[in-house]
């Protein structure tokens, strides 16, 4: 029996060492966080990290932690799902914080207030020893430090958005001003550019800094007619708002009017 034991003490500590010896070098890659901006509302309902390598599937909440500006770690911040929420090849995972405490009225935020506190400063950090589906670490941790700003009561508002119209025959992008910032998935998803009739232009998207503006590059050159910008009713800002609805409102609120669409024309 010890000598059973031993055997797989020793096996293990061969796979281990097999393992280690294959791993990247943890300088191979970093670790991004999103949303990028240097301040957040406090009242976040997501962040996203992406990683260099494909991570094992329980790898997700536990190795995260958000710190206080003395390097505490802040308790019950996120919501812990029993399967995290991974991106298919496990390389994006997206974290909400707790909508209990996010949101006003309910037991969690009155109990215990949001996490966030605004004019504060804190840092979500993810642990050094997070391992990928090799069982390897990383190697190196990821950090994103920001500060609080005011909650986010505001709608994302299509028709206050500003547009850089390109000339036609070129393929200058289309920029789009959106005043705040906004969940970088959810403007890759939700904006689209539909020609004069109404078929969706093929391009690239490119998004600003703190996901504040959105540029969109045709793959061929703009024609001198007119192109629509869509807006999709599920398009988010970073406290979960969508157009004429926010996201910390009486369930039974219905949304306001909003403009799905702005038109421009390329000129010649």
């Amino acid at each position: 029996m010890i000598a059973r034991a031993l055997g797989l003490t020793l096996a293990a500590l061969w796979a281990a060492g097999t393992a280690s010896a294959a791993c990247p070098d943890p300088a191979e890659g970093g670790v991004e966080f999103y949303p990028s901006g240097e301040f957040l509302p406090a009242n976040l309902l997501r962040i996203y990290i992406y990683f260099p390598r494909s991570m094992a599937a329980d790898q997700g909440f536990q190795n995260v932690r958000l710190l206080d500006d003395a390097g505490r770690a802040v308790d019950g911040v996120f919501l812990e799902n029993r399967a995290d929420l991974w991106s298919p090849d496990r390389r994006r995972l997206t974290l909400l914080l707790d909508p209990g405490r996010v949101k006003t009225g309910l037991d969690a935020h009155a109990a215990l207030g949001r996490a966030l506190v605004p004019g504060q400063a804190y840092a979500f950090e993810l642990s050094a020893a997070a391992q990928d589906d090799q069982g390897c670490p990383l190697g190196v941790a990821g950090r994103h430090s920001f500060t609080v700003a005011a909650a986010d009561i505001d709608p994302p508002d299509p028709a206050g958005w500003s547009l850089t119209v390109p000339m036609a025959a070129g393929t200058a992008p289309l920029i789009v001003d959106l005043g705040s910032a906004h969940d970088h998935l959810s403007l890759a998803f939700r904006l689209r550019v539909l020609d004069a009739a109404g078929a969706i232009v093929p391009g690239a998207i490119a998004l600003g800094p703190d996901e504040r503006s959105w540029m969109f590059t045709p793959r061929a050159p703009w024609a001198a007619a007119p192109h629509h910008l869509a807006i999709d009713e599920r398009l988010e800002d970073l406290a979960g708002n969508r157009p004429g609805l926010l996201f910390d409102r009486p369930v039974d609120q219905a949304p306001l009017p909003w403009q799905s669409r702005l038109s421009f024309t390329p000129s010649p």
